[in-house]
């Protein structure tokens, strides 16, 4: 399976400032990955993983301590996921 992660500039934004010792990247694109494999039932990792309702219809997010990632997934022959946001609960869903 090809994979493809692209970030937004909000999510960028939110690991290049005073959050990155919060969250690095790589630490994200490990979440993704074990995210992909619990929605593809490929494993089963212990993994806050939930599909959005309302306005944010069609994402996903994970959780990890006070961090919320809010992804898109598109499959084609390879699979995008486009992370829409990062950030602390309390900011996530304005």
């Amino acid at each position: 399976m090809n994979l493809e992660i692209g970030y937004s500039k909000k999510a960028d934004k939110f690991l290049e400032n005073k959050n990155a010792k919060a969250i690095t990247e790589k630490e994200v694109d490990t979440l993704i990955i074990s995210a992909i494999k619990k929605i593809f039932k490929i494993e089963n990792p212990n993994i806050d993983l939930k599909k959005l309702k309302g306005k944010l219809k069609g994402c996903f997010r994970i959780k990890k301590g006070d961090i919320r990632i809010i992804f898109t997934l598109k499959r084609n022959k390879i699979l995008k996921i486009l992370v829409n946001d990062i950030d602390f609960r309390g900011n996530i869903y304005k």
